[in-house]
């Protein structure tokens, strides 16, 4: 077991440990509102730039960075809010224990997603070769490593500057046994 392999349990540990203490409600309005936030922001903080800058006489590019996080803040605040009602709700009407026991689904799924894209992308041809080498020769990242290759493929994949090294699916992890 290397560094790497360390560091993939102790993350996963630690979303898992999140999804406990947050459970399943305040999960799912979090990741809602960073995504409904995002998209809001991009979609509007122009709209919201333009009238602000007309009411505070602010400079365009203030007005735009303002305006994007105003809205993605504001967002991300309503669903917070909505995702603590939920969660009292949950516990009033006794599912205290199924929304901690999704949260801790959940935050495994999500801590998997992170580790599956950042190995991904640690194996990439940008990374340094010592890192890459650290990736590679990891037994616990090899399944998060075709997982995250997989995520990107079904998204269009990767400019070829990114693809990872050659070698990535046919890395043995040191000590394997040879078939």
């Amino acid at each position: 077991m290397n560094l790497v392999d360390i560091l993939i349990w102790l993350i996963l540990a630690g979303f898992v440990y999140k999804g406990f203490t947050k459970g399943l409600v305040r999960q799912i309005c979090s990741l809602m509102g960073f995504l409904l936030g995002g998209w809001a922001a991009i979609k509007y903080h122009i709209y919201l730039a333009d009238a602000s800058r007309n009411l505070i006489h602010l400079p365009h590019y203030l007005a735009t960075i303002l305006s994007f996080i105003f809205i993605f803040l504001l967002i991300g605040l309503l669903f917070f809010l909505l995702g603590h009602i939920l969660t009292v709700m949950f516990r009033i009407i006794l599912l205290g224990g199924v929304n901690r026991v999704g949260g801790v689904a959940l935050g495994f799924l999500e801590g998997a997603f992170i580790i599956c894209l950042a190995l991904y992308f640690g194996a990439s041809k940008p990374a340094p070769e010592k890192f890459r080498g650290y990736i590679l020769r990891s037994r616990t990242a090899a399944p998060f490593l075709e997982t995250g290759k997989e995520i990107v493929a079904g998204w269009g994949g990767l400019p070829e500057l990114l693809k990872p090294a050659s070698g990535v699916n046919r890395t043995k992890p040191a000590g394997a046994s040879k078939d």
